[in-house]
């Protein structure tokens, strides 16, 4: 078992930033205020994740793509006000969890 991470700030400008990750392919994009989608490279794939809100006080959930209509190398990333409305400007941890496969 392999684990992929990455840390996300958002200042609100619609465009995430990595400050730090596991590799150097992994991007990020938001889709809207507090939906994320966040690549990682090709072998990494078929993903089990786990996320954290960095900065503040609300909730986050990760869904790995093929469970959202995404690729199986991207998790959806979705952070939410304890309202459970979208929006604010939260950063976010990630960690996926895959398996290797060995050549």
């Amino acid at each position: 078992m392999a684990t992929a991470w990455v840390y996300v700030q958002n200042n609100g400008s619609g465009t995430p930033k990595i400050i730090r990750g596991s590799h150097s392919q992994i991007t990020v994009i938001q889709k809207q205020a507090g939906e994320y989608v966040v690549t990682f490279p090709q072998s990494v794939k078929n993903l089990t994740c786990v996320g954290t809100l960095n900065n503040s006080v609300g909730t986050i959930t990760v869904v790995p793509g093929e469970h959202s209509g995404l690729a199986s190398n991207q998790v959806r990333v979705l952070t939410l006000t304890l309202q459970n409305n979208f929006g604010g400007t939260y950063d976010f941890s990630l960690a996926a969890f895959y398996k290797t496969t060995r050549v």
